[in-house]
């Protein structure tokens, strides 16, 4: 059963969060539930001063600590919010108490299918979007979303302390350091942990190189690294699989990109698999698998009802999404393999997989932003949304 929607609204008003942490108050004029995503994101950018194009850069999405969505433009924001708890059971690894606890908030960011190249241009000529999109960056690499080179990560360091206003004096010789988790993702300064010292060395060494850098160009400056990474505009999933040398399956973190797929360890925040998306021959969606979580040799089987579970709390029901793709090993040797992901993500990871391969083929010549309408899978009462994120 649904529970009533927590969201921030009233009869005609829906605050919607913005990536910078603001939020942004919307009066719809009439029931919050007959405003569409579509309406409700023209209406932000709007009073956000961006340009239509601008626009097309973001997309609402409803976000918790176990779940974010990012809608179609058709889609009721506060319909689905009032819908929440039935979405947590469907999509989300979380207990009952959990999901009761979890709190949904409507947001503004970025759209996964945005073109790159259309980003690239975009930036140059609407401030108020490139604005938002830095913010994003900064929070997915904040958080571990986006993984990079330590070095590029003190030198985002030293952007983002440059983009507040801070300078170099304002931070005695050896202090950086103390600061490191308002500027630095978590696995940079575990990695680091014996050496605070170089923390504040490397940091303060690029900040100085910044002495002449004119505000306006800073967050073009901190996006732009960006697109030189790979992971950048993944869309997120979390799940579980197989890894060697453990003998139950590892929590992992799917990004999806329409060149790459990547699988990290979601505890350590390693890269476990990189997948080009050329070398993949092929992708399955299996319903109703169980998987053998106890057994270093992880055994699966597909099952027809949820009476061949068994009771024995070992087996977990899982979908799961299998990637069929070539190793090339050398130049003469290529190796067919295949990983299972087993989450309840496992549809949307192969709707998304689908639609981001026809994203990379439209787009790879075009300047164009239309799109076809995603595939839809009915399940139960509920339609798959476009895209799911989750840490």
């Amino acid at each position: 059963m649904s529970q009533p929607s927590r969201v921030s609204k009233t009869k005609s008003v829906i605050w919607v969060v913005l990536m910078d942490k603001k939020k942004q108050k919307i009066t719809a004029g009439r029931e919050c539930d007959q405003v569409s995503a579509g309406e409700l994101r023209d209406a932000v950018c709007r009073k956000l001063r961006m340009t239509s194009d601008g626009a097309e850069a973001f997309s609402i999405w409803i976000c918790s600590p176990l779940l974010q969505l990012q809608l179609k433009p058709s889609h009721y924001p506060t319909a689905l919010c009032d819908l929440w708890y039935d979405l947590l059971a469907q999509f989300a690894p979380a207990t009952e108490r959990q999901a009761k606890n979890d709190l949904p908030i409507i947001m503004l960011a970025r759209n996964v299918f945005y073109p790159l190249s259309q980003e690239k241009l975009l930036v140059q000529r609407d401030p108020q979007a490139r604005y938002y999109l830095t913010a994003e960056a900064m929070f997915n690499f904040l958080t571990g979303r986006y993984p990079v080179e330590d070095e590029l990560a003190y030198k985002l360091a030293a952007l983002q302390l440059k983009m507040e206003g801070k300078k170099l004096n304002n931070f005695p010789p050896g202090t950086l350091q103390n600061i490191a988790n308002q500027i630095l993702p978590w696995d940079v300064i575990k990695r680091k942990k014996k050496q605070p010292l170089f923390i504040d060395k490397r940091i303060r060494s690029y900040l100085s190189d910044l002495s002449t850098t004119t505000p306006g160009t800073l967050d073009h400056m901190y996006i732009s690294h960006f697109w030189t990474q790979t992971c950048y505009r993944c869309a997120f999933f979390q799940g579980q699989t197989e890894v060697q040398n453990h003998r139950k399956d590892v929590l992992v973190r799917i990004g999806i990109t329409p060149h790459n797929v990547f699988i990290w360890n979601k505890v350590t925040n390693n890269l476990i698999q990189m997948i080009p998306v050329k070398d993949i021959s092929s992708t399955k969606l299996h319903c109703k698998t169980i998987a053998e979580l106890d057994n270093k040799d992880i055994d699966t089987k597909l099952i027809k009802s949820d009476q061949e579970k068994g009771g024995t709390g070992k087996k977990i029901p899982f979908d799961a999404w299998l990637i069929n793709f070539t190793v090339v090993a050398s130049i003469k040797k290529r190796t067919n393999t295949a990983v299972p992901i087993y989450s309840k993500q496992a549809c949307m990871m192969q709707t998304m997989f689908e639609r981001m391969k026809d994203e990379s083929h439209l787009h790879a010549d075009k300047s164009t932003t239309s799109v076809q309408p995603a595939p839809v899978v009915q399940r139960g009462n509920l339609n798959e949304v476009d895209a799911m994120m989750s840490l």
